[in-house]
């Protein structure tokens, strides 16, 4: 487990980025204001759903985006790769997923799932109509296992994107253990290394945590379902402005403890 789990050196600032859920506009709006903002000695942590349901060519940008704003941020002189970290998100997992869903036991109720949580964006991003794919996945497990052979290679054939999907994180913690990096959920009664699948479907947990976890100051996740915008509580930070949902991305600068330092949003 600690393979998926990223540490994080403490520093004075520590940039977080909310869910995208594919609206590149947003994206690209917040990452003209952190070029501004952002040195070397800052940490940089998205905290998933890259991939969305927006427009197909709004999806493949935010990841192209993505991609280019890491290649800019660890060319600075004096920033090291493990100054940047990005952690699965809902997205990301059920996008995981979606290339091995021949082995589910109900395929077509599954993509059925996924469809109602935002898959249909992605599958669109790279050639796929999801009504087209809904019907392959009601014709058996050799129809399907030609459908995600053609839809990974599909994903490889977009530079950076597979790479950059098998180098997400669980989450992300910095090393002094003030801070935690989450997508969506935790459970306050389990460690970092036994969270399963609350990382993403957790929310609920999440909300739940009224006291100190550990040694940690405060948790911060970047995304919710039911509590869009900043939340901020003694022991708990989320940070989902409603990025491709009719909302705006945020983007914090936190300090060691976790304070608000600094706020961009994709907004004027």
């Amino acid at each position: 487990m600690s393979a998926v789990l990223a540490p994080i050196k403490p520093a004075e600032r520590i940039w977080v980025v909310g869910a995208i859920n594919g609206d590149h506009g947003a994206l690209r709006a917040v990452h003209q204001k952190l070029a501004e903002r952002i040195t070397p000695g800052d940490r940089l942590v998205y905290l998933g759903n890259y991939w969305g349901d927006g427009t197909a060519e709004s999806v493949v940008a935010t990841i192209n985006e993505l991609l280019l704003f890491r290649r800019y941020f660890i060319a600075l002189d004096g920033v090291d790769i493990a100054d940047i970290a990005f952690l699965r998100g809902a997205a990301e997992e059920m996008l995981s997923k979606l290339q091995q869903i021949q082995f589910a036991p109900n395929p077509g109720e599954v993509f059925d799932w996924m469809l109602t949580r935002g898959i249909a964006g992605t599958t669109r991003a790279y050639g796929f109509d999801p009504a087209h794919v809904q019907s392959i996945m009601r014709q058996g497990a050799h129809a399907i296992s030609q459908w995600t052979s053609q839809f990974s290679d599909a994903l490889r054939r977009h530079s950076g994107h597979s790479a950059l999907l098998s180098d997400l994180k669980h989450a992300a913690y910095t090393t002094d253990g003030r801070l935690i990096f989450v997508h969506a959920g935790l459970d306050g009664s389990r460690p970092l290394t036994g969270q399963t699948d609350t990382f993403w479907w957790g929310g609920s947990m999440f909300e739940a945590i009224t006291e100190r976890y550990y040694d940690c100051a405060r948790i911060v996740r970047g995304a919710s379902l039911s509590q869009t915008g900043l939340q901020e509580r003694e022991f708990t930070l989320s940070v989902d402005g409603g990025a491709g949902r009719g909302g705006v991305l945020i983007a914090l600068a936190l300090d060691g403890q976790g304070k608000i330092i600094e706020q961009v949003t994709s907004g004027a």
